[in-house]
Formats: structure tokens, C-alpha cells, sequence
């Protein structure tokens, strides 16, 4: 039983939406930018309506996901 390619890379693929710099946040809580480094993930909490900010080394390719964190 050999999985398809497209059946292994969707088990990967990150859940819910990405908002780039200057989106508004839909909600109030905590987002984190994974950033494909070797680097550690950038976390910033966010007020719902403020703005997505840019990551210092990736400017306008910074991609930001929702977490579940609560702190």
C-alpha cells in the first residue's frame, strides 16, 4: 500500500485561514508566524480589528495562523 503524494502532503497542510501583514484580526486571541526557518515561531496577541504586523526578517512575506493558546 504506497500513499499518494497529494494524500501525504495534505496531512501537513496548516488548518484554518492565513492573513498577511496589515489584515485585520478577525478575533481576539493569540497567532503565531512558523516563518520556514530553522528559527523559533513568532507568537503576537492580537485585539480583534488591530492590524497583522510584519516579521522583522520576512517583511511582506510574513503569513500568520490562529493558535489555540490562551495565555
Amino acid at each position: 500500500m504506497s500513499a499518494r503524494l497529494e494524500d501525504i502532503l495534505a496531512r501537513y497542510k496548516p488548518y484554518g485561514p492565513v492573513f498577511m501583514p496589515g489584515d485585520k484580526a478577525p478575533n481576539s486571541g493569540t497567532y503565531v508566524c512558523d516563518r520556514g526557518t530553522m528559527k523559533p515561531p513568532v507568537r503576537v496577541q492580537l485585539a480583534r480589528g488591530e492590524e497583522f504586523p510584519e516579521v522583522e526578517d520576512l517583511g511582506s512575506n510574513t503569513r500568520w495562523r490562529q493558535t489555540n493558546i490562551q495565555s
